[in-house]
């Protein structure tokens, strides 16, 4: 409870405590800051208009630290201006109660959001399953698949090194266990990204002003041989005007290399060309990407960003563990942004990763 009114403060305690509530009391936002990251609670009750430091300077450091940036807040302030709400709101504050207030509305208030909570919590604990689950099974088959494709070269090596072995059959062994170990590393890759990207919010420190069309250009120098060897000509549609856009460069880069590479690895045999684009709109600068590739079902549109998800089944050849929509569409979403997907089956796809313009 943060109330610097010494006889409100009490009431509201005794009021909280007699329903079974363990309260600890504040008297300023620095009383509750120092509570708030030694001991963080379930629930914070908060009045706003205070000395020094307000109730919408407490939201905010709540919500930009990792330990309480989930902890449901409910304002108590005796301005109900549509200013005031809209404030608390984009910080997200969880209710907001206007003084004077019944006793009953603060305490179904409470009710409310610890319950909410509680089964945000446990929502998200059984998403932590699923996925572990869906981990350990891809573990059994996509890592293992690689490991026994390079041992079983590496023992054929072993073995042919008595006898000697031709060049030709030298090279094949050398070949496949170098794309077994580009494999491994992809997928080791793969899931630190992933790992990374399960915070809730971008840290201040990662976002930068970049050129998001430089982008674009970083990510087919990266790619030139594997272009060169899918023989597929890159078109480069520059914008009008310079953009300057603010985001995560290694994050963005990756999402982009990601795209990319799906282009290439899933076209059509008669595939030929790929087309890159950089885009503006009223609240977003977004990155197009349009292929000749084999294109997605239309039923399987709607899942396709879900982790493990692939849009292709898993007897195409190349196939990977469907990680790299997921990574896009979470890169997008923590730079205030969604992934826009169009396809068509046979005909390739667009992609378009969307991000916030205004500076995180």
């Amino acid at each position: 409870m943060v109330e610097d009114d010494p006889v409100l403060n009490d009431a509201l305690c005794a009021v909280l405590q007699s329903q079974g509530y363990a309260v600890t009391r504040a008297a300023n936002v620095y009383e509750a800051l120092d509570i708030l990251f030694s001991n963080p609670p379930d629930l914070v009750v908060s009045d706003v208009v205070m000395p020094k430091m307000d109730g919408h300077a407490l939201l905010h450091r709540i919500r930009g630290n990792p330990l309480t940036r989930h902890t449901p807040v409910i304002f108590l302030t005796a301005h109900d201006s549509a200013e005031h709400r809209s404030r608390a709101k984009d910080w997200g504050v969880t209710d907001y109660l206007t003084k004077p207030f019944d006793q009953a509305d603060l305490l179904q208030s409470v009710r409310v959001a610890l319950r909410r909570h509680q089964e945000q919590e446990m929502e998200l604990q059984g998403r932590v399953e699923e996925v572990r689950s869906q981990i350990l099974a891809l573990v059994q088959h996509e890592f293992r698949t690689p490991l026994t494709f390079i041992m079983g070269y590496a023992e054929f090596l072993h073995d042919a090194l008595e006898n000697g072995l031709p060049q030709h059959e030298l090279i094949e062994a050398v070949t496949a266990i170098l794309e077994g170990s580009r494999r491994m590393q992809h997928l080791v890759e793969s899931f630190l990204l992933l790992t990374n990207l399960s915070r809730a919010e971008m840290p201040r420190d990662e976002i930068y002003p970049l050129d998001p069309a430089a982008l674009w250009r970083e990510c087919l120098t990266e790619a030139r041989e594997q272009i060169r060897a899918a023989s597929l000509v890159i078109h480069v549609d520059e914008p009008p005007d310079p953009i300057i856009v603010f985001g995560a460069l290694d994050l963005l880069r990756a999402a982009l290399s990601r795209l990319l590479d799906n282009a290439i690895r899933y076209r059509r045999p008669d595939a030929a060309n790929i087309w890159l684009t950089t885009l503006a709109k009223p609240g977003y600068v977004g990155w197009l990407i349009r292929d000749e590739g084999v294109g997605i079902p239309r039923a399987r549109l709607a899942q396709l960003t879900a982790p493990f998800v692939r849009a292709q089944p898993m007897h195409t050849p190349g196939h990977g563990i469907g990680l790299g929509l997921t990574l896009v569409r979470r890169v997008a979403e923590l730079h205030g942004g969604y992934l826009e997907v169009e396809s068509e089956e046979g005909a390739g796809s667009a992609f378009t990763l969307w991000i916030s313009d205004r500076e995180m």
